[in-house]
């Protein structure tokens, strides 16, 4: 199993903007990372990686369908993702492995899109997603192009962090932590 450290923000925020290339060949290396991303991303509460969170600047990233329904789905990698077509915009949720613990309920994310990217073998395909899918997608495709969550945070947006209370787990209000 091949868990590689992911990159956190601010630390790592100038390998976090840098854009990725675009794959040429699905050759053993790209292989090897789509691995790194699968193992990374289950070894993490998350539900999609992508290539620049571990170091890896190239247009890879893996994703985790099937958030709505509760039924996550294994990680599938999209490589040289692009998206089609966007729905309208919606407030929804948003989080990101390389900033643990904050999240937020307020990013401009596309309620639906349409991408295009090639699978594992090589082969392009089609496939259109909605909810959280979408935002997911989305999400990752933004990492490939160096744009983090915060950059979609409207400015009335709000971030939340995640605190241990007595009670349990709780999300609170980032601007009231002092």
């Amino acid at each position: 199993m091949a868990v590689k450290e992911i990159l956190l923000f601010p630390r790592d925020e100038d390998k976090l903007r840098k854009k990725s290339k675009k794959v040429k060949k699905i050759d053993a290396p790209i292989q090897k990372l789509i691995k790194d991303l699968k193992d990374t991303l289950l070894a993490n509460p998350g539900a999609g990686l992508a290539a620049p969170q571990i170091g890896v600047h190239k247009r890879v990233v893996v994703v985790r369908f099937g958030q709505d329904t509760g039924e996550m789905e294994p990680p599938r990698a999209l490589i040289n993702p692009v998206i089609l077509e966007e729905g309208p915009l919606g407030k929804g949720f948003d989080g990101c492995l390389s900033l643990p613990r904050i999240s937020t309920w307020d990013t401009l994310r596309p309620t639906w899109l349409r991408f295009q990217a090639q699978d594992e073998q090589g082969q392009t395909f089609e496939m259109t997603v909605e909810g959280i899918d979408s935002i997911l997608v989305h999400h990752e495709v933004d990492h490939l192009d160096g744009v983090l969550f915060l950059d979609r945070l409207p400015d009335d947006g709000q971030l939340y962090i995640a605190i241990q209370t007595e009670d349990g787990p709780k999300l609170v209000p980032l601007d009231m932590i002092k």
